[in-house]
């Protein structure tokens, strides 16, 4: 995956990274093994140069790798989790098709 950020171009195996989270107009990536970085991007330009499949936007402040969610709780719930124990919101919206694109994913 390649990202581009200010003056460099940043290179990610996308099994590498958990989720992106929009923190003012920066991004924080999280990654598999407990580590993140910031990268000065807004988050929708993160989305925009995302051409995985596997990455999916729940929120305004969120995009999350799909290979990593392993829960979304029932119906009355507006959060979901992911596979290292943390619990993101989901717009309503988005739960929907987040569901059915995991439902096609699988």
């Amino acid at each position: 995956m390649k990202i581009t950020s200010e003056n460099q171009i940043l290179f990610f195996k996308n099994n590498e990274i958990i989720r992106f989270e929009s923190v003012d107009r920066s991004t924080i990536i999280h990654f598999t093994n407990g580590t993140s970085s910031e990268i000065h991007e807004p988050i929708n330009s993160i989305e925009k140069q995302l051409t995985d499949v596997d990455f999916i936007r729940i929120h305004d402040e969120h995009i999350i790798n799909v290979n990593y969610l392993t829960q979304i709780p029932d119906n009355l719930s507006d959060s979901i989790e992911l596979e290292n124990g943390v619990l993101l919101p989901v717009s309503k919206k988005m739960k929907n098709l987040i569901i059915n694109i995991l439902n096609s994913h699988a």
